[in-house]
């Protein structure tokens, strides 16, 4: 794969994906087909810095995310932590999975409703052996509660009497508790009220700026992503259509699906937008039958024969890498 744009030579990433696919098999989305859904995904992720990932429901993104913590393995490519693979001896290495979390989606399903909230976030002390007794274990819960903004007083209740925002910082509570690089947040917003996301996405930046945690940041809120990362993947139907800097990505979209995404984004002031609305033709393709070639060109106005024969590849676009034979490119 290519580089990262901002990437320091010679520098190692803390995280690599190369050659991802995963296609699952039966269920009730596949209709007795194969869903693919990640086709060929590489992307790297450096230390301290926020890789957001954007893309419609569907694209793949939370399969991805669930790949790049090790929960899913890919039938074809590889995940390596600072250069060590994932899957070396058919499990992630606990050393491994100490130092790369994740926060999920829906706070209230993803924290079990009969343990308390000293239970949940010390579990990953005990499991990793990283408290001496019972007294560092409640101490070290404290704080990493006092760190997502609880008051440590409330530890001994569960999670059903705490809202939806406090529940998320319950968990991100226990992504921190092994002092992780890496955090793979998916959709860790999206199930919160629109009050509390800002508070939430403010959170992850500071927690960033203080300890320096690598963060793969999913989500299909444009205005999110764009206000966390620093770079910015756009998916679409298993596959990268974008990657670059964040300021490029959103200032000087090269592929036409980025384009799209972009002009649908509700703007405080829509006469001055800067782009005219972009309106595609049809549905997205199922994931069960992709088509061939490039994956956009049935929706696509730049669409030519090639597109249908030829599937792109991440070329360079200036500063940034877009997979599409007629990408835009910066003056």
């Amino acid at each position: 794969m290519p580089p990262s744009p901002d990437s320091v030579p010679g520098r190692e990433p803390v995280l690599r994906a190369s050659g991802l696919h995963k296609t699952y098999r039966g269920g009730m989305l596949s209709r007795g087909g194969a869903v693919r859904a990640v086709a060929g995904v590489d992307l790297e992720l450096h230390a301290g810095e926020t890789l957001g990932i954007v893309g419609e429901s569907g694209c793949g993104k939370s399969t991805l995310a669930r790949m790049l913590v090790g929960l899913e393995r890919p039938d074809q490519g590889e995940v390596t932590f600072r250069g060590r693979p994932f899957f070396a001896r058919g499990g992630v290495p606990r050393d491994i999975r100490r130092r790369v979390q994740m926060v999920f989606q829906d706070p209230l399903t993803s924290l079990n409703p009969r343990m308390t909230v000293h239970d949940i976030v010390a579990e990953p002390l005990r499991v990793h052996r990283l408290a001496r007794d019972a007294r560092a274990m409640r101490e070290r819960v404290g704080e990493l509660l006092t760190l997502v903004g609880l008051s440590p007083d409330r530890m001994n209740r569960f999670p059903h009497e705490f809202s939806g925002g406090q529940r998320q910082r319950i968990g991100i509570a226990r992504a921190l508790a092994t002092e992780p690089d890496v955090i793979v947040c998916d959709e860790p917003v999206s199930a919160l009220d629109m009050s509390v996301q800002a508070q939430v996405v403010n959170l992850f930046a500071e927690l960033q700026r203080t300890l320096g945690v690598a963060l793969v940041f999913i989500a299909h809120d444009l205005a999110v992503v764009r206000h966390v990362s620093h770079r910015v993947g756009v998916m679409y139907l298993g596959r990268l259509a974008e990657l670059g800097p964040a300021g490029q990505v959103y200032g000087a979209p090269a592929h036409p699906y980025t384009m799209a995404l972009l002009s649908a984004a509700p703007v405080p002031k829509p006469r001055l937008r800067g782009r005219s609305r972009i309106m595609l033709a049809g549905d997205p393709p199922s994931p069960v039958a992709p088509p061939p070639g490039c994956r956009f060109h049935t929706r696509c106005w730049k669409a030519a024969p090639r597109c249908a024969e030829e599937e792109p590849v991440l070329e360079a676009v200036g500063g940034h890498y877009a997979a599409c034979h007629f990408a835009e490119r910066a003056s």
